[in-house]
């Protein structure tokens, strides 16, 4: 099979890509050259160039499937979606499950609602940022028809996670001490390792699976998660603070706190359904693979403190477990 991913050099395109190549597939990577240096990928064809203005590179053959991972703007995969209608012959899109308009309810299937996009031109992601994905899907069976695949995963996490938001947890349990971690009112957390998620998209692809599909991962309690990011020979210990007093010291959720969100607003994301992926083949590996090697990648990287993009500064968590200390004695 011939295959083309948008991307690919970064994270979930990344793992497309090795996915892709290992089961024996033809992959063109189009991409900016920003992430890594042309030519760092052996056997791929790459194609250097902004999909705002050098779609032109594109012309000169056709491909059986295109993977589409950083679309965040309708214009954008409006225009790769039309300059490829005829290049081949399905667009797989990878979505968000933030696309849904009441993002608290529970048990969300792929049928709800999405959020209204009230300025199409709008270049702010943000509070935008799930409308933004469902007009993007719009764009993309507007000119695919029944040609479609529309991915909706949820936190995706592992080795290139350059958002650092479920990495710090991992990295967090092999410095051990004394870990600051909400008790949370509600402590399911989902999440979906990016190499389950490409080589489902894989399978899908050679299946010539089309429509739409949330991809969510497994379900997880928040204390036994953080729990097994600590390695049996590290000394930790996890101290567990109410919710509201991190909400009292402007504690921030999702990144400075990753993983945590105490609004309801957008708790029914932890509980979507995600069956329909599972009957065609969805399947996640252990916890403990994921963080082993999520951890062994960011060791890797051996980056300062201050580069960190998520997580509390060690600084901060100091300062916020004395001043619970001191609210409790």
């Amino acid at each position: 099979m011939k295959v083309l991913i948008i991307g690919g050099t970064r994270f979930l395109g990344r793992h497309l890509m090795e996915s892709f190549l290992r089961n024996n597939h033809e992959v063109t990577l189009f991409h900016r050259g920003k992430t890594t240096t042309p030519g760092h990928f052996a056997g791929v064809d790459e194609r250097i160039g902004d999909r705002e203005q050098n779609l032109s590179l594109l012309e000169d053959r056709t491909w059986d499937v295109v993977i589409d991972t950083c679309g965040y703007f309708p214009r954008q995969v409006r225009k790769s979606a039309e300059a490829l209608r005829k290049k081949v012959s399905s667009y797989i899109f990878v979505s968000s499950v933030s696309v849904y308009e009441d993002q608290s309810v529970r048990y969300l299937t792929e049928d709800a609602k999405t959020a209204v996009l009230h300025d199409p031109d709008t270049t702010e992601m943000g509070e935008n940022y799930g409308a933004l994905k469902a007009a993007c899907e719009k764009e993309v069976q507007n000119v695919f028809g029944e040609k479609a695949l529309i991915i909706r995963p949820g936190l995706i996490v592992g080795p290139h996670d350059y958002t650092d938001r479920f990495t710090y947890w991992p990295h967090r349990g092999h410095q051990g001490g004394e870990i600051l971690v909400p008790e949370m009112k509600d402590p399911t957390i989902r999440f979906i390792d990016a190499r389950d998620l490409a080589d489902w998209i894989v399978r899908m692809a050679e299946n010539q699976e089309y429509g739409v599909y949330q991809a969510v991962g497994g379900i997880y309690h928040f204390n036994d998660f953080v729990q097994t990011c600590i390695p049996n020979e590290v000394e930790a210990t996890i101290v567990a603070v109410p919710e509201s007093f991190l909400l009292e010291e402007k504690v921030g959720e999702w990144v400075e706190m990753p993983l945590w969100i105490a609004s309801e607003e957008f708790r029914g994301l932890d509980y979507a359904d995600d069956s329909k992926a599972r009957n065609k083949g969805l399947v996640y590996r252990s916890i403990e693979e994921t963080i082993q090697d999520t951890a062994a990648w960011s060791r890797s990287r051996n980056i300062e403190q201050d580069q960190w993009k998520a997580g509390l500064h060690p600084d901060k968590e100091k300062d916020l477990l004395q001043k619970w200390k001191q609210k409790v004695n």
